[in-house]
C-alpha cells in the first residue's frame, strides 16, 4: 500500500466496529474473560482478543497495558513507520525522559545533544544527578568518538536540533554507538516518519512528540517511541512496571490525526519554504535557520537524510533586542500567535531566551536575538504581511518602546 493510502487506513478494523468508519473509544479500566485461561493466556501476551497485532507478545489483561483504542493507534504508528512496535506515552517531554532512565542505570554515563529540547536538558541537569547519572553535552555536528566512555549507555539525538537547527552526522553516530554496544533515541518530531524514519538508519529508538504534527490539531499531550526487538521487549517491561497509561479518547484523536498528516505536511513546507525565503531578504533578519534553505550550512546533509522539511525554523534578528522591544514586536500580530509548540492549524511565533541555546550563539553569526516561526495552514501571503508588519515594529538602535506609548511586558520562551 502506497504511503498516501496507508495513512488513511494504518491501524484501523473496520470489521470490527460493526459498520462504523471510526474505531469505538474504549472507556475501560477492565477487561473481560469468558475464561480464567483466557485471562491467563492473555497475561501471558496471548492475543485473546484480535487488538494487538505487532507481533510481540504483550499484556492484555488489564486497562493499564492499554484498551483497544490505544491498541489501534500504537499498531497505526508501527506501519506508518515501516517497521517495530510502537509504545504511547502521556507526553513528548514524558517519552524523551523515561527513554534516558530505561537505559541508563546509577553509574552510566550518557550523550545528550547540546542544542536539545530545552526541557529536556533541564531534566539532564536537575534530575540525572540524583541517580548517579553523568551527562555530556555534546555538539551534534562534530566528532563524538573521544566523548564515549567505558560505561557511556546511551547517545540522544534530535535532528534537526531545538531553535538553532543544527543536522545531525546519523550516519557517524551510530557507526560509534553500535562499535561500542550504545542505545541510541532519536526525537524525531520535527521530521514525522513521513520525511525521515530513524529505525531505517540504524538508530535503535525512534521517538515522537505526538503533540505536534501527528495529532495536528493543539488538542492533546502525547509522546511515542517506536523501537524493534530487545530495544523493544526493554521499553515494554519498565512501561508496564511502572504503570503508564494514556487516556483512550486522546488516542482516538491522535489517530485521526495520522489521517491528513500527509496532507498537512505538504502545506507546512510549502508556506515555511515561501516565508523562510522572504525573512532571508529582509534587513532586520540575520540568518535563517531552516535546514531546506540552500543557504542552511548542513542542507546537502540534510538532503542526504530527509525527503522533505516541516514548518518549523528559527530567525536570528540583526541585533539583540530587549524582552520590551521583541514583545512591541510580537504582541499585536493578526495571523500568528504567541505560544508554545507546534505542529496544529494555527501559526505561531515566540522569541527564544537565548540562556537555553548553548555553544551554536556563540559566534558572530548568532548574535541576535532568537525567534522560533511555525507556519501553520494559514496562507502564506497573510504571513508574510503579519510578520512584515511585525518587523517593521522592531525599533531601530536607541529607540525605546514607551516612548511611543506602548504598554510593554516582559516575555519569556
Amino acid at each position: 500500500m502506497k504511503e498516501k493510502s496507508l495513512l488513511v487506513k494504518a491501524g484501523r478494523k473496520f470489521e470490527d466496529y460493526k459498520g462504523s468508519m471510526n474505531p469505538p473509544v474504549y472507556h475501560s479500566s477492565t477487561i473481560l474473560f469468558p475464561t480464567y485461561k483466557d485471562y491467563l493466556d492473555a497475561a501471558d501476551g496471548k492475543n485473546i482478543y484480535g487488538v494487538v497485532n505487532d507481533g510481540i507478545a504483550r499484556d492484555y489483561s488489564y486497562g493499564s497495558v492499554g484498551t483497544p483504542t490505544v491498541h489501534y493507534f500504537s499498531n497505526a504508528l508501527a506501519e506508518i513507520e515501516g517497521r517495530g512496535q510502537a509504545l504511547i506515552y502521556p507526553s513528548g517531554l514524558f517519552a524523551l525522559t523515561f527513554a534516558i532512565l530505561t537505559f541508563a542505570r546509577a553509574g552510566s554515563h550518557v550523550l545528550i545533544q547540546d542544542n536539545s529540547y530545552y526541557r529536556l536538558r533541564r531534566f539532564a541537569e536537575n534530575e540525572l544527578p540524583k541517580r548517579r547519572v553523568e551527562v555530556t553535552f555534546y555538539d551534534p555536528t562534530q566528532d563524538i568518538a573521544s566523548l564515549i566512555q567505558s560505561n557511556t549507555r546511551l547517545i540522544m539525538i534530535e535532528t534537526p536540533g531545538s531553535v538553532t537547527f543544527e543536522v545531525s552526522n546519523i550516519e557517524h553516530i551510530v557507526k560509534i554507538a553500535k562499535e561500542h554496544k550504545i542505545v541510541t533515541v532519536c526525537d524525531n518530531s520535527w521530521a514525522t516518519p513521513l520525511l525521515f524514519r530513524p529505525l531505517d538508519y540504524g538508530i535503535d529508538v525512534a521517538l515522537y512528540g505526538v503533540t505536534k504534527y501527528i495529532a495536528g490539531h493543539s488538542d492533546l499531550l502525547m509522546g511515542a517511541i517506536i523501537a524493534e526487538g530487545e530495544v523493544f521487549k526493554l521499553l515494554y517491561e519498565i512501561c508496564k512496571n511502572y504503570g503508564v497509561t494514556v487516556q483512550p479518547y486522546d488516542c482516538y484523536l491522535a489517530h485521526r490525526g495520522l489521517r491528513t498528516l500527509g496532507t498537512r505536511m505538504r502545506k507546512h513546507q510549502s508556506t515555511a519554504m515561501k516565508v523562510a525565503k522572504w525573512l532571508e531578504k529582509h534587513s532586520k533578519i540575520k540568518r535563517v535557520l531552516y535546514p531546506a534553505l540552500p543557504s542552511h550550512p548542513q542542507h546537502e546533509l540534510w538532503k542526504s537524510y530527509f525527503k522533505g522539511a516541516s514548518g518549523v525554523f528559527s530567525i536570528v534578528l540583526d541585533r539583540e533586542y530587549s524582552c520590551e522591544e521583541l514583545s512591541y514586536m510580537v504582541d499585536h500580530m493578526k495571523i500568528f500567535s504567541i505560544g508554545a509548540s507546534w505542529g496544529g492549524c494555527d501559526s505561531l511565533i515566540l522569541p527564544i531566551d537565548r540562556k537555553s541555546v548553548s555553544r551554536s550563539v556563540m559566534s558572530s553569526d548568532y548574535s541576535g536575538s532568537f525567534i522560533r516561526i511555525f507556519c501553520g495552514l494559514e496562507d502564506p501571503e497573510d504571513l508574510i504581511s503579519d510578520l512584515n508588519a511585525a518587523l517593521a515594529r522592531l525599533p531601530c538602535l536607541g529607540f525605546q518602546a514607551d516612548e511611543v506609548g506602548h504598554d510593554t511586558k516582559r516575555i519569556t520562551a
